[in-house]
């Protein structure tokens, strides 16, 4: 799995939809994304041990976040995170809303590309969420801080991105 510039698969069927790609340009988009899974599985079965000891560290922070907040916002803040432009974990987050998928399988510990909450605060109408990506080395994480706001129709969307926090 990369932070590339991919769409994700939701984006990709929207442009479907609209007439922007054609359906072998969905399709073989789509395959890509099928093989970055596969290529995923063939690498945890190589080193099931470490595999192992990430799926345990992944599954302890979930379970953090959920007994803290609820595994229902925690997912509503990971698609809306999802849906920032240019926010490279959304190659990740994407399918965050659909509870079939375990919470533990968003957050990536030290497997990269990495995917770390350092902070979850959560408020009536607003979310702040500091989040570190990318590379696993400390020194070479992306930090951002997203503030998260209700609209109207009381969905998050994005108030506030900062790049760089410490």
């Amino acid at each position: 799995m990369n932070f590339g510039n991919l769409p994700t698969p939701p984006q990709l069927f929207r442009h479907f939809e609209s007439g922007e790609i054609s359906r072998e340009e969905l399709q073989a988009t789509m395959a890509i994304h099928a093989r970055g899974l596969i290529e995923e599985m063939e690498d945890d079965a190589k080193d099931p041990k470490t595999s192992y000891l990430e799926r345990l560290r992944n599954f302890a922070a979930a379970r953090r976040l959920a007994k803290k907040h609820g595994s229902k916002i925690v997912r509503e803040v990971f698609s809306a995170l999802s849906h920032i432009e240019g926010f490279p974990p959304a190659q990740l987050l994407w399918n965050a809303g659909h509870t079939d998928v375990p919470l533990h399988c968003f957050i990536r510990s030290r497997k990269e590309p990495v995917f770390r909450v350092t902070k979850f605060e959560v408020k009536p109408m607003r979310v702040e969420i500091d989040v570190e990506y990318g590379a696993n080395k400390k020194s070479n994480t992306t930090r951002e801080s997203i503030v998260l706001q209700r609209n109207a129709m009381l969905k998050l969307e994005l108030e506030k991105r900062e790049a760089g926090i410490a």
